[in-house]
Order: C-alpha cells, then sequence, then structure tokens
C-alpha cells in the first residue's frame, strides 16, 4: 500500500506542474494575439495632398466693353472626411443654413436627372458629348477634315459640321476599339456638369 502510495505522489507532481505551465504559456499566448492584432488593424490615414487648380475665364471689362480673357489659380486641399467636408462648406456659407441648403440643391437637381438620364439611355447608350470626345481628333485628319469648309458660327458651318460627324461615325461604328472605349466612356459617365453642345 505505501509502495502505491509513493508512485501516486510521483506522478501527481509533473501532472500538476504541466498545468500550471501550460496556463501561464496559453494566457501569454493569448496576450500576444491580442496585442498582434491590435497592431496588424490599425488603419493609416494619408492626409489628402494640397493641388494647385486653375481655370481660365473670359469677361467684359464694363468701362470698355472689351473682351477679356485671363487663367484663375487656387490651392485646394481635398477634405480627408465627410465631416471636414460639411465642416469647410459650413464655414465657407458662414453657418446659414439656408445657404448651405441652396449650395446642395444642385447637386441634388443633377443627381435626380443623371438617374432619369442613364435609365433614359440604356446599358447600349452613350450621350452625345462622350461620342463627339471621342470622335474629335478625326476631324483634322482627310478625308473629314475637307468637309468642313466654312468658319465656325458662321453660314453653312452647322450643316457641315453635322455632315463631317455622320461620316466620321459611319466609320468608326463598324471599329471595335472604337466602340468599346466609347462603352467604357459612357459606363463612367456621372453626367455632372455636362452639355451636349457642339465639340
Amino acid at each position: 500500500m505505501s509502495k502505491r502510495s509513493k508512485s501516486t505522489e510521483v506522478l501527481e507532481v509533473p501532472v500538476a506542474a504541466g498545468k500550471t505551465v501550460n496556463n501561464v504559456t496559453t494566457n501569454s499566448n493569448q496576450k500576444e494575439v491580442k496585442t498582434m492584432s491590435k497592431t496588424e488593424t490599425t488603419p493609416v490615414v494619408k492626409a489628402p495632398e494640397a493641388e494647385e487648380i486653375s481655370k481660365t475665364i473670359k469677361f467684359y471689362d464694363l468701362k470698355t466693353f472689351d473682351l477679356s480673357e485671363t487663367t484663375i489659380k487656387a490651392t485646394f486641399t481635398p477634405p480627408a472626411t465627410f465631416q471636414e467636408a460639411m465642416t469647410a462648406l459650413s464655414t465657407l456659407m458662414q453657418g446659414n443654413q439656408e445657404s448651405l441648403r441652396d449650395a446642395l440643391t444642385p447637386i441634388l437637381r443633377n443627381a435626380a436627372l443623371t438617374n432619369q438620364k442613364k435609365t433614359a439611355i440604356g446599358e447600349n447608350g452613350a450621350s452625345k458629348k462622350i461620342v463627339l470626345d471621342q470622335i474629335k481628333n478625326f476631324r483634322d485628319v482627310p478625308p473629314f477634315s475637307t468637309i468642313v469648309t466654312a468658319e465656325r458660327g458662321k453660314p453653312g458651318w452647322k450643316e457641315q459640321y453635322q455632315k463631317q460627324t455622320d461620316a466620321i461615325i459611319a466609320e468608326v461604328k463598324n471599329v471595335p476599339f472604337i466602340v468599346n472605349a466609347i462603352k467604357a466612356k459612357a459606363a463612367a459617365d456621372t453626367g455632372a456638369d455636362e452639355e451636349d453642345g457642339d465639340n
């Protein structure tokens, strides 16, 4: 009986020690995993960089009524978050909610029209502006360049311009890579500030 008792005591000590070691090791590993997890999931937000923007404007000098042209420039830093954008807009409007509403109204109006426009044109359509933009480089290439002889805005120019457009389209509609380029532009079109005038 005494031998069995001693044998049992010898066996119980390593088992107990093993449990203690395993528990400590497991807790330590869990802490390490949690620490690693926090480090890996921390998002890195890159601040937007300032950019130089410019636009050419035409205006009349009301003293002489001469038409002048100048290029205006500004430094613009895009907002990093939606909150920054709203804060900047509110500051611009001097915190006036009515002015803020008026500034947002054209954006909402354009969005409503854009949705309807996409529905009307359909998946296989493209706006006039997109098509004209894609074919405009052909206007200076013979034989298309010889179709328009009148000066822009002069009598006969509009009719010649349309004839040139029709001639170019008749050719490019059978060129797959040009058609695909037009489709890609149409698919990505937002419809913002678009005018369907002549190019």
